[in-house]
């Protein structure tokens, strides 16, 4: 994987994970992941410009009958799905949730490729996440009451090789890793209000 030169902090994704910690569940915070992993994606594959990206978009009708909501789509120049990204910054108390993630990304995966329309046309379907390497555990009170390695807690729930087996380089899964500086000196959620991400890894997929 290759790690994202962050000696500027005018990196989308590097100013993102700053404060990503503050109002975990706010649209706010969700339109700037997607614009941080969009703009990134562009630059990384220019080619793919000329696509009309959209966020928010909602499916009419996924392989289950119902709508589907996804987070960013490329559409080709008749409306139909090229590209559909769906995205996650996840950066405390992964490790107790690891598996229902993996279980809702297998889920999802099936519910989307097979959609009527979407199967069609569909070149990837790609899962991002982001995630620290270690991440601080906190309980009720917001105190830190440990830390998880996440990265082993990944490389321990790996979806990517079934992911290959179902859809070929169709659906991926891709991890964003990255490092919070200092993370083990935090002892409240409020101290992890600013942090310093490092290492990032770069948004790239199997072509």
């Amino acid at each position: 994987m290759t790690i994202m030169d962050i000696s500027t902090t005018d990196n989308m994704i590097f100013n993102f994970l700053e404060t990503s910690f503050q109002n975990v569940r706010s649209s706010k915070r969700t339109d700037q992941l997607h614009d941080a992993l969009l703009t990134q994606f562009l630059e990384t594959y220019p080619e793919l410009k000329s696509l009309h990206w959209r966020q928010e978009y909602k499916l009419q009708q996924d392989a289950f009958g119902g709508t589907f909501d996804i987070d960013i789509v490329g559409l080709d120049d008749n409306g139909y799905i090229k590209y559909a990204i769906l995205a996650k910054a996840i950066n405390s108390n992964v490790n107790k949730n690891i598996k229902n993630y993996a279980n809702t990304t297998i889920g999802e995966a099936s519910r989307l490729f097979y959609a009527p329309i979407v199967n069609e046309t569909i070149e990837k379907i790609l899962f991002v996440s982001l995630l620290p390497r270690t991440a601080p555990r906190f309980n009720k009170k917001g105190e830190v009451v440990g830390f998880d390695d996440v990265k082993s807690a990944k490389d321990r729930t790996n979806i990517k090789p079934v992911l290959k087996r179902q859809y070929g380089n169709k659906v991926q899964s891709i991890d964003l890793f990255y490092t919070i500086d200092d993370v083990r000196k935090g002892l409240t959620n409020e101290d992890y209000n600013t942090i310093t991400p490092s290492f990032i890894d770069s948004f790239v997929f199997e072509v």
